[in-house]
């Protein structure tokens, strides 16, 4: 049995898809910026799907191939891009982990009074 990690990168207006060994060598890296057609918008539905059925698909057909996926970043599909990766890789995936820094609004230095 192969394990391989997907780690799913967010941001504002992309979303990065790496896959990569067990040793961490990358072995397929993609962006939703690439399929995008001049004057839409990125993350859509329909651009979405058609991602996630075009770049895994070969991923899909491997035999005896378990996913360990990992999400980082926030994005306001976030929710629409887990729920078709699930759709698609359901038998694969055997663990989700979400590994966003949430803000702490940690201690901050006390600025030095000036006299």
């Amino acid at each position: 049995m192969k394990f391989y990690f997907l780690l799913i990168f967010f941001t504002q207006n992309n979303i990065f898809l790496t896959l990569t060994n067990f040793k961490g060598e990358v072995l397929i890296w993609k962006s939703l910026g690439r399929l995008k057609i001049k004057g839409l918008k990125k993350v859509t539905n329909s651009l979405i799907k058609n991602f996630i059925f075009s770049n895994l698909n070969e991923i899909k057909t491997q035999k005896d191939l378990k996913l360990h996926v990992k999400l980082k970043g926030y994005n306001k599909s976030k929710k629409l891009f887990i729920r078709f990766l699930l759709i698609f890789l359901q038998e694969t995936v055997s663990s989700f982990t979400d590994i966003s820094n949430e803000p702490t609004n940690g201690c901050k230095l006390k600025k030095k009074r000036r006299l």
